[in-house]
């Protein structure tokens, strides 16, 4: 497209676009350009950019407050993570193991449902630990294999045939979802009733290096007939 095919405001547009100094060479264009309000006063070029610089500092101001607190929040978290994995690992009974790793999920890190399902594997926890064992072949399994293959955390809000699987009885009050992979071992569920909770996209670090120290427990415990064909 040339010149002569282009509209008057596109050549003007394309120019200044071209010599951005050009009202500042020329004062008197500048003072005679006006931009009306919306409530239909007049405003000049410059006021109307300080505006612009002013609505565009206020959205930065933002925007690096949110990262200030998702910073501060992640320090807490990995803070919290390290008190509780020297804890955890500190307890030799596998059972009072995820009793206090379910405790501490639920009253520490604000978890409302949870599920810890591990594959072939069954371990007596107190009646308030959600500990499940869960047949490698169970057809009602496939219905998450999708989200565990890539062994990678999903945070979001799941269908119900997922819901029911992870949580049974309590799906209904679930807005929300973590699935954390445990590598071989099973699969840890977190859900909430606030369904911003867990979202994609979202941070899980907290989340894989919680799933770190549950697969290296388990690690540990291996039944003696795993042990020996490993």
């Amino acid at each position: 497209m040339n010149d002569k095919t282009r509209s008057m405001p596109e050549i003007v547009a394309r120019y200044l676009r071209k010599y951005p100094d050009f009202l500042l060479k020329h004062p008197e264009v500048l003072e005679a350009l006006q931009l009306p309000h919306e409530s239909g006063e007049a405003v000049s070029l410059i006021e109307k950019q300080v505006q612009q610089l002013r609505e565009q500092n206020r959205s930065l101001t933002r925007q690096l407050n949110q990262l200030v607190r998702v910073a501060t929040n992640n320090e807490h978290l990995i803070g919290r993570l390290h008190a509780l994995t020297l804890e955890l690992m500190a307890i030799a009974e596998i059972d009072k193991f995820f009793d206090r790793l379910c405790a501490a999920l639920k009253d520490e890190f604000n978890a409302d449902i949870l599920n810890i399902s591990l594959f072939d594997r069954s371990i007596k926890c107190g009646p308030d630990t959600p500990v499940y064992m869960v047949r490698r072949d169970d057809p009602d399994l496939q219905s998450v294999q999708g989200k565990l293959e890539n062994g990678e955390t999903v945070c979001g809000r799941f269908d119900r045939t997922k819901l029911d699987f992870l949580f049974g009885s309590r799906a209904q009050w679930v807005q929300s979802t973590a699935l954390v992979p445990l590598g071989k071992d099973g699969l840890l569920a977190i859900g909430s009733s606030d369904p911003a909770r867990f979202y994609p996209g979202m941070g899980t670090l907290f989340l894989d290096l919680l799933a770190s120290v549950v697969t290296s427990r388990l690690a540990q415990t291996q039944p003696q007939a795993q042990r020996r064909s490993a």
